[in-house]
């Protein structure tokens, strides 16, 4: 029972996957025993959804990276190749552009000063590691912002 109210504590913080909730559990001193039972009877009463909680991770998280980043996320998390594959596939590809290109201007505004390529390098490395893909960092960089315009600025 204590697991159990622990893991509906751990819920209303946020959504969490079966295996992230177990580990979490674990890692609190409950056993395996106890942990199985509390997340069997969150299933039954269908407050554990492992789908639902992929979904609103990928909601949170595509604001401010890109899908690389947050199906490394999903997957160290704990949830399953085709959990990962659905929750990414209803994600809204407008918004990751839109993300990618906030992020871009809020770096590239950052980094002003910068000599031109210490800062070209800088910000397609850090919009890389956010998980945006590289051709199209590469892309946005090039097409929609004109380094010489950029430089000049507004």
């Amino acid at each position: 029972m204590a697991a159990y109210d622990r893991a509906l504590r751990l819920l209303t913080v946020r959504a969490r996957g079966r295996a992230e909730l177990a580990a979490d559990l674990e890692r609190r001193g409950f056993s395996k025993a106890s942990v199985r039972e509390a997340l069997d009877r969150l299933a039954g009463q269908s407050l554990l959804d492992d789908l639902a909680a992929a979904r609103s991770l990928v909601r949170v998280k595509s604001a401010r990276y890109g899908r690389a980043r947050i199906e490394r996320e999903l997957s160290a998390r704990g949830f399953s190749a085709e959990t990962i594959a659905a929750a990414l596939a209803e994600a809204d590809s407008s918004g990751e552009e839109k993300s990618l290109e906030r992020a871009f201007a809020k770096l590239w505004a950052s980094s002003a000063g910068t000599p031109r390529q210490r800062r070209r390098q800088r910000v397609w490395s850090a919009l890389v590691r956010r998980g945006f893909a590289a051709a199209r960092v590469s892309e946005i960089m090039k097409g929609s912002h004109d380094d010489d315009e950029i430089d000049r600025g507004p």
